[in-house]
């Protein structure tokens, strides 16, 4: 799927199963590049692009638990819509999963959010030659 995007205009990203993303969630990078970037996603996990430059490392930020089966990626932005701003799972996650038919990933409410059957994904981060971050992915 290639219309897929991440909208982030604070560059506050947080990450984690999409029907655990509280009111309280808190980013898990700050200072992300802002805008909205092109993601693809395939049958190894979802990949954002910052630039058109390939990376030459990658590094693992954080092993999420996923036992929703959905990793979400989000800004900080979006996070009041996304949930009812109060202490319960969110109902939008239902809306989310629908959105996913037999797709990989699916766009709802400011939410990236992929498919995976693992029960855990990792957030990895892909740098440039000069080391500068081209890409953010999920993987599985």
């Amino acid at each position: 799927m290639n219309d897929l995007q991440l909208e982030l205009p604070t560059g506050a990203l947080i990450a984690g199963d999409a029907a655990a993303v509280f009111a309280d969630a808190l980013p898990i990078i700050e200072g992300l590049p802002t805008g909205c970037f092109p993601a693809t996603a395939g049958a190894d996990g979802l990949e954002v692009r910052f630039t058109d430059a390939e990376p030459v490392a990658w590094t693992e930020s954080a092993l999420l638990r996923t036992p929703s089966g959905y990793a979400a990626l989000l800004d900080a932005a979006a996070l009041a819509e996304y949930t009812d701003l109060g202490d319960e799972p969110v109902d939008e996650f239902e809306l989310l999963s629908e959105r996913f038919a037999d797709a990989d990933a699916a766009l709802f409410q400011g939410v990236l959010a992929v498919r995976s059957d693992t029960g855990r994904v990792s957030l990895r981060l892909g740098r440039d030659g000069s080391g500068a971050l081209s890409r953010i992915a999920l993987r599985f």
